[in-house]
């Protein structure tokens, strides 16, 4: 069996964990390998997010985190198609109070936004016709929309220049313990064909037991610290280091249509009070991507889109209420896609050392906001690792821990 030595070794490589890498890099943190089942990305929230950046979040800590990595986006916008045509937010009632009692919190940070009564609301959205139970609506216009591959791409690509090895199609099947201290990981690693063309579901959650065992090959991975950075599947990886984790996958799903009758192109994201978002795909294409936060989805692992019910009853129909015959009676669904959400139970991420280890870290459940909050997250992370504590924020809120200390940080703004 190959036994492998890094300094770290950090599991899951998507947006969260390539971003952690990139900035352990900057810090020259020692030698880092992340190791992934799919470099690729095919069961990843990050290849399946609709790339949405905001900061205009209720939660303090929450709209801190994706300010920060908002202006840092900016700094690389062309490298990420970045386009900043603001989140157009609209609040029913209740919504609307709070959303008004954020005032302060944003004008604190920096955060520039605008808000607009119905009469106001109606000179940006003139499609939106029927604003039955909006009272309000915030404009941010430094938010925006961002290609979540590229800027996966991008922490990977400076992660490699500084050293960091990525490898490809390995799957963690064991740990080995001592104590306090994680000393190995035991991984299966796929010598041919890629293991996700023809598995199943079923068969990636429980793939210890494998079929044909001649295709794999056993390594270890021993190191000094790991971080787990696994997304939905935190669930799974973390009963590896006997960790009952409350982080649950939500699949949500998205939809793509064309609409040659109105053009969204010179706007951007669109929150309707109902929970429906939407906006341009492409400059001038037609094409609008719509995506709608369904409150009785069930936890689990599912990639399966639903289809022209989705569309009809949870997109459709909403925007025909708003706009009517005259504006989106005439649109067509295209396809669509389903990916997951890492949820955790207050819907804030997870970041910090796990309970009961001295060498083990874990980062996700951003509840969705994985990709617009990444920069900030990967670098406190790198803080914490190198340096036992966080320099630039106070992030020790975030610890793992408080869910069952009840100082949860919820997060209401949610779609």
């Amino acid at each position: 069996m190959e036994v492998n030595r890094p300094d770290i070794l950090i599991l899951g490589a998507g947006i969260l964990g390539s971003a952690t890498a990139w900035h352990l890099a900057r810090r020259s943190a020692g030698s880092i390998t992340v190791v992934d089942l799919d470099l690729a990305g095919t069961f990843s929230s990050s290849e399946r997010n609709a790339g949405g950046c905001r900061a205009t979040w209720w939660h303090p800590l929450n709209a801190e985190l994706s300010w920060r990595s908002l202006r840092f986006y900016e700094s690389i916008a062309d490298r990420i198609q970045f386009f900043q045509r603001g989140y157009l937010f609209l609040y029913p009632r209740r919504g609307w109070e709070v959303a008004l009692q954020k005032r302060k919190q944003y004008e604190v940070l920096g955060i520039p936004v605008e808000y607009l009564k119905p009469g106001e609301l109606r000179k940006k959205l003139p499609e939106f016709e029927n604003l039955k139970g909006v009272a309000g609506a915030t404009f941010s216009p430094r938010d925006g929309l961002l290609d979540p591959h590229l800027l996966k791409e991008y922490y990977r690509e400076g992660a490699r220049r500084l050293g960091v090895h990525f490898v490809d199609r390995c799957y963690a099947v064991g740990a080995k313990t001592r104590g306090a201290h994680l000393e190995a990981l035991r991984v299966l690693r796929h010598r041919g064909r890629h293991p996700l063309e023809e598995a199943s579901l079923e068969r990636i959650q429980t793939l210890h037991r494998v079929e044909d065992p001649e295709e794999w090959e056993e390594e270890r991975f021993q190191a000094k610290i790991f971080v787990n950075c696994t997304g939905s599947w935190l669930p799974i990886s973390s009963r590896l280091y006997a960790r009952e984790s409350p982080v649950r996958a939500v699949r949500r799903q998205i939809s793509l249509f064309s609409s040659h009758e109105e053009d969204f192109s010179d706007r951007g994201m669109i929150v309707d009070s109902s929970g429906l978002y939407f906006h341009a795909e492409g400059r001038h294409s037609g094409l609008i991507l719509a995506g709608y936060s369904n409150r009785d989805e069930k936890p689990g692992y599912s990639f399966r889109y639903d289809g022209d019910p989705f569309f009809d009853r949870k997109v459709w129909l909403r925007l025909y209420r708003r706009g009517g015959r005259r504006h989106f009676e005439a649109i067509r669904h295209l396809r669509g896609w389903a990916g997951l959400y890492a949820v955790s139970p207050d819907k804030t991420a997870i970041l910090g050392r796990v309970p009961d280890f001295e060498n083990l870290y874990e980062l996700g459940a951003a509840t969705g906001r994985g990709v617009m909050q990444s920069y900030a997250l990967g670098s406190l992370m790198s803080e914490l690792v190198t340096g036992g504590r966080f320099e630039t924020l106070d992030a020790a809120p975030l610890t793992g821990e408080r869910f069952a200390q009840r100082r949860a940080l919820e997060e209401s703004l949610d779609i």
